[in-house]
């Protein structure tokens, strides 16, 4: 592994750990939301998590406005989130990685 890699995965690393959604106080890392981080030496980034709340609305469009951030990060090629663990996931990932939402 490279240090340009190793820089990205800690720039990717910070962000979710200091990402706090629109219900919580806390960030993150505190709380189990995060259950994988995949960064590929292309930029290239995976993300799974799970939703503090499945049923809001407002937390669909947070994810969203997390993964336009994790696009800004520098090093940053493409961004794909993955919901686990609640019901209609493979929804929720859909409408969240699709370049024209909540524009």
């Amino acid at each position: 592994m490279g240090r340009k890699h190793a820089a990205l995965q800690r720039r990717v690393a910070r962000l979710a750990a200091d990402w706090r959604d629109d219900h919580d106080e806390l960030p993150w890392s505190k709380r189990d939301i995060v259950k994988g981080v995949q960064v590929q030496e292309d930029g290239e980034v995976t993300i799974a998590l799970t939703p503090s709340r499945p049923h809001c609305p407002c937390c669909l469009l947070d994810l969203n406005r997390f993964r336009k951030k994790l696009l800004e990060l520098k090093g940053v090629t493409f961004a794909t989130i993955e919901v686990v663990g609640v019901p209609a996931a493979d929804r929720w990932s859909k409408a969240i990685n699709q370049s024209d939402f909540a524009r």
